[in-house]
């Protein structure tokens, strides 16, 4: 064990994250118990497990789990948003997960989501995503700062700008 998964088990132990809803504190379980290993998530195993909890997921469901952000981690948010993308997840699940993960990359930690850039045309397409006005300001918001503070290149600016614009095009 090392010292970090040291202190995740002493936290988790001694101050628990409560959780009102069963579906979004089975996610953080499943997320937080098994970080360490997640490029070992398949179908039969943790893959499963992860589908199995968010399958069912319904609007209470997102907006709760987007009401507690601040309990999570941020890498589990990335592995949340890793695993969105996983064409066996979108198999499973019936809610719109590609406006889940436009909000993940927005909300996550100001100048880090850069790496989350590079799949959100893809988590958008996966899922055939309508988003609405709100959420394409805030992801040019989010975009426009990434390359302000040089977190992004022109060319990743300008590709995702142009995304963005045919979005709301199509509104």
């Amino acid at each position: 064990m090392n010292l970090e998964s040291i202190g995740k088990s002493v936290r988790r132990a001694f101050f628990p994250t409560k959780f009102e809803n069963e579906k979004v504190k089975n996610l953080y379980q499943l997320v937080s118990e098994n970080d360490s290993n997640t490029e070992y998530w398949y179908l039969g195993s943790l893959l499963s497990d992860f589908i199995n909890i968010i399958k069912n997921f319904n609007q209470n469901d997102v907006e709760y789990f987007f009401k507690t952000i601040h309990f999570w981690d941020s890498y589990h948010l990335v592995v949340i948003a890793d695993k969105l993308l996983d064409s066996n997840v979108k198999a499973n699940v019936k809610y719109d997960f590609g406006i889940v993960y436009c909000k993940i990359f927005c909300l996550y930690e100001k100048f880090d989501s850069y790496f989350l850039i590079d799949n959100l045309e893809i988590a958008v397409t996966m899922y055939d995503s309508k988003l609405d006005l709100n959420i394409l300001i805030d992801l040019t918001t989010k975009v426009q700062l990434l390359f302000q503070n040089e977190q992004i290149n022109k060319q990743q600016f300008d590709y995702n700008l142009s995304f963005i614009n045919k979005l709301q095009n199509e509104l």
